[in-house]
């Protein structure tokens, strides 16, 4: 475990905290319509289920365009969505669509015409990607989830074709994500190593949707029949350093959705984000039990501050440094960029000042503490005066880095500023 090296300053530790709270990119998520609801301010406030979320798992309905290009006017009304669950602190998953049976038919598309769907909305993805964690495959068969192809799609052939599509469509930031190990495997027979990941690659990009978790030995088809162990341990491998989501559902109800189970396994093999909604008996069994909370509070990553060693007084110019030691209680690490900054604000004025850490949290692994370390320099124009110290983890876009909701939370209390997305170090510096 890694741990601060000797330095000059003052010592502090931190207390934790078990209180569960919002933060991108992680959780129990809400799913709708994506074209058809625009109220994102009341998912961040639990207006919805009775439960805040910071993630929308967002159907995106295709059926009026089974036989024609999309219309500039239905285009127009899915970029007013992305636009509104941006400016609403919501980032979302997606998946497109052409049979819902019940709902559109059970029709989807001719391949060459989902392929040039993918090229139309391609604008919009790469527009915003900013607030999009990830896509899943989608597109074909009922619920787009790859099965009862009206056009004969659910095939391999097909299957990969759409899949290359989708990677080559969509900017590098936006994963993708299959429904089964057999999926994954096919195209890639190795798994994902550590030194691959987030190099960009499409291996890299390829990641995992479970909607039936629990439901038996194989999950309900998730893993392939007498394959289970096998593929839970090539699972296992690659879940560390791609998007990782899914539901609970209704079939095989049985001892797999215990406590015991679910915790163990949310944890082997990364749970970023789960539906908060779905399937309803599954989720009171965990409430039940005495596990949902723990669930909602380590879906994802859980950072929470150990220690820090920070000098009292410094000059002008001098040399800054100071460390951190940051542990990771999640399930999970990000699998997203973002960036780590110490941040010195003067107490009179509010002026302040920004020096980034070079570290990746993507690499915040669950279970371990990290060491951040800064050797900086003042700059010799900073006013003299006393200087909270602060630690900002906000997202890399530049239009949502000043954004509170996108920044992280960390799992300590009273350090959090909901006003600024900055965490209070609880320390004072005094610049002479």
């Amino acid at each position: 475990m890694p741990v601060l090296p000797p330095m000059s300053g003052k010592t502090i530790t931190y207390q934790a905290s078990s209180e569960n709270f919002l933060n991108p990119e992680r959780g129990f998520h809400i799913a709708f319509q994506l074209q058809e609801n625009n109220d994102y301010r009341s998912v961040r406030s639990g207006g919805w289920f009775n439960f805040p979320a910071s993630v929308v798992f967002a159907y995106v309905k295709l059926s009026d365009f089974r036989n024609a290009p999309i219309s500039q006017d239905y285009l127009n009304l899915l970029r007013s969505r992305f636009e509104n669950a941006r400016q609403g602190g919501i980032k979302l998953i997606l998946r497109h669509y052409y049979a819902f049976p019940g709902v559109t038919g059970t029709e989807d598309a001719p391949l060459d015409r989902m392929l040039g769907h993918i090229e139309q909305l391609k604008p919009l993805w790469n527009e915003y990607q900013d607030v999009i964690i990830a896509m899943q495959a989608g597109f074909i068969g009922y619920w787009g989830e790859w099965n009862n192809s009206s056009n004969g799609l659910d095939n391999p052939t097909s299957e990969n074709r759409l899949v290359q599509a989708l990677l080559a469509a969509l900017p590098k930031s936006i994963p993708i994500q299959l429904r089964t190990l057999e999926d994954i495997e096919r195209l890639y027979p190795q798994p994902l190593s550590a030194s691959q990941a987030f190099d960009g690659s499409n291996q890299a990009r390829v990641g995992h949707h479970n909607d039936c978790f629990l439901a038996g030995e194989n999950d309900a088809g998730t893993y392939t029949w007498n394959q289970w162990d096998r593929q839970k341990g090539y699972l296992e491998k690659i879940s560390r350093y791609v998007p990782v989501a899914g539901e609970t559902c209704q079939v095989n109800l049985g001892p797999r959705q215990a406590c015991s189970v679910a915790l163990a396994e949310l944890r082997r093999f990364n749970w970023q984000i789960i539906s908060g909604t779905w399937y309803k008996p599954v989720l009171d069994r965990w409430k039940s039990e005495g596990c949902y909370d723990e669930v909602a509070r380590r879906l994802g990553y859980r950072f929470r501050l150990v220690k820090a060693v920070i000098p009292e007084q410094l000059s002008r110019g001098g040399r800054f440094q100071m460390g951190l030691e940051v542990a990771n209680d999640g399930f999970a690490n990000p699998i997203k960029p973002r960036n780590v900054r110490i941040v010195l604000r003067n107490k009179a004025s509010q002026q302040t000042f920004t020096f980034p850490i070079n570290s990746d949290p993507r690499f915040w692994e669950p279970d371990k503490t990290q060491a951040l370390m800064l050797d900086a320099t003042l700059p010799g124009e900073i006013p003299a005066g006393d200087y909270e110290v602060l630690l900002h983890l906000p997202d890399p876009a530049p239009n949502l880095a000043s954004r509170p909701e996108y920044a992280i939370r960390l799992a300590n209390p009273n350090v959090w500023e909901a006003t600024t997305g900055y965490n209070s170090l609880q320390h004072t510096l005094k610049v002479q």
